[in-house]
């Protein structure tokens, strides 16, 4: 009798308490999907997609909404000024990003790390992105687009569709490996390159995985699955391991050279601070561990995003013959048949506009501009307690009709000079804002007009038989082409 009395109580217990817990936005007074008590919304998550399911539930429930990863409650914002809030005037009470469900105890790298530790690294690591670090890096961006441009000459003689992501995949690979690890991969000329295989088992795996699912519901068992890592690892099955210990190989190899290494690269200052002979007293050096995480972060971040957003700008020209034809004349102009050179890339004012428009269209890093507070505030009316996990719905913003107006529609003229001032602050926001944006962001940006220019030199792109309309997305961290994109390549003329 006693046993069931205790059964009895515990049972109630638990469901009060799972009642409390995922009641949470109905005491704050903020709109969402109702829960179910045990998985939260990941069932919709997981049956539309991230992605889908935060586009649904934005024209459902508005620009504030609440919803749960599992157990972890999320409120989702997309509106520009508490964003403004959020990710810039009140950074110090968001500093630190929402926590991802199999991220490592130790040494995140900066993408996961938080607080003092993410400034520190944050310090260390911006002088790799100046724009005289990006100016040495242009001579190797451009060697890697060399391999594009002869790839893309053997597509286009084969006379039939092919898929431009798998190229820029390729591309993205050579060019953050070489330019930020001295890394010579051989990714464009060899379809079995280590390093893109096991980096492409990596981002399949993300989203397939029913690892993550459950850790979202259980997040007790992320424990557990650390400690299998490495027993996964003997049987070959864990890309991750592998990855991490090709970079241990080059830390070694680094630290053996000294720091007389002619490659002023990202993980040379890692290694050695002031490897550039600029003596900055608030930056350290790192250990090893933290060199690997970094070099981690952005060797995955640089391969994911830029090759997404070369396959969304192609796809773009393939299916807008005006903006094409006008970009390409702009590029005539501006190179007049010569080599691409830094400062000529840069001065091409309706390239930049088509850039920002696809980053407007198809902001792939969307749902990781991410934020956790550390005290309660209060903005328009919405509290969010300390604690709380906070999205910013990127996506539903850059296509909200309040703000753009035919927002589906594909329009650079929006980011003319004469426009620009009309654009509501904080409305656009494809690498994040304030502190924690982007720090590769002139480095993407660069790549890919290198690797356009250069195409379009020589090159233009038209629809296929089997392009896809609209395409098909998937969220796997960043949002990329579910199903790769498939464009036709014609000559312009002889090269």
């Amino acid at each position: 009798m006693l046993f069931l009395i205790l059964v009895i109580t515990s049972c109630v217990l638990g469901y009060t308490y799972l009642r409390w817990h995922f009641s949470i936005f109905e005491r704050l007074n903020i709109p969402g999907p109702k829960p179910n008590y045990f998985i939260g919304n990941l069932g919709t998550i997981l049956r539309l997609g991230q992605l889908q399911a935060m586009l649904s539930w934005g024209k459902q429930y508005g620009r504030v909404f609440g919803y749960f990863e599992g157990w972890t409650p999320v409120i989702s914002v997309s509106d520009p000024e508490i964003l403004k809030e959020i990710l810039v005037k009140d950074f110090n009470n968001f500093r630190s990003r929402k926590p991802f469900p199999l991220a490592p105890r130790k040494a995140l790298g900066l993408f996961l790390e938080n607080g003092d530790q993410w400034k520190k690294s944050r310090t260390s690591l911006t002088p790799a992105f100046s724009s005289g670090k990006l100016r040495q890096m242009f001579g190797t961006i451009n060697d890697s687009v060399n391999h594009l441009v002869d790839n893309t000459e053997t597509k286009c003689d084969e006379g039939k569709s092919c898929d431009v992501y798998d190229l820029y995949q390729c591309l993205t690979l050579d060019v953050i490996g070489r330019c930020a690890f001295g890394l010579q991969t051989n990714a464009q000329t060899d379809k079995d390159d280590e390093f893109l295989h096991n980096i492409r088992v990596l981002f399949d795996g993300l989203s397939k995985t029913f690892i993550q699912p459950l850790v979202m519901i259980l997040p007790f068992f992320s424990y557990f699955v650390f400690f299998l890592k490495n027993i996964v690892f003997l049987f070959g099955m864990n890309p991750v391991v592998w990855l991490r210990n090709q970079m241990k190989a080059v830390v070694k190899i680094r630290k053996q050279l000294g720091n007389d290494n002619a490659a002023i690269d990202l993980v040379q200052l890692m290694i050695f601070p002031n490897a550039d002979g600029k003596y900055r007293k608030d930056v350290r050096t790192m250990s090893e561990q933290e060199i690997i995480a970094q070099s981690m972060t952005f060797l995955l971040a640089g391969y994911e995003t830029t090759s997404a957003m070369l396959a969304f700008l192609t796809h773009v020209l393939a299916t807008n013959d005006e903006v094409q034809n006008k970009l390409c004349d702009e590029i005539d102009e501006v190179l007049n048949n010569k080599e691409v050179t830094y400062e000529k890339v840069n001065k091409m004012p309706y390239f930049d506009m088509v850039l920002d428009e696809v980053c407007r269209l198809y902001p792939t890093a969307s749902l990781i501009v991410t934020r956790k507070a550390a005290e309660t505030r209060t903005y328009k009316g919405f509290t969010f307690p300390a604690g709380m996990c906070l999205q910013a719905n990127v996506w539903s913003l850059h296509r909200d009709e309040k703000y753009w107006e035919c927002p589906d529609d594909f329009v650079p003229e929006r980011f003319s000079t004469e426009n620009k001032t009309n654009i509501e602050p904080y409305s656009f926001l494809p690498f994040g804002a304030g502190p924690r944006m982007c720090i590769g962001q002139r480095f993407a940006i660069l790549e890919i007009k290198v690797a356009i220019a250069r195409i379009l030199q020589n090159f233009t792109f038209s629809k296929a038989d089997d392009t896809q309309k609209s395409l098909k997305l998937i969220s796997r961290g960043a949002v990329v082409p579910r199903d790769g994109v498939n464009l036709r390549i014609h000559r312009r003329h002889s090269i």
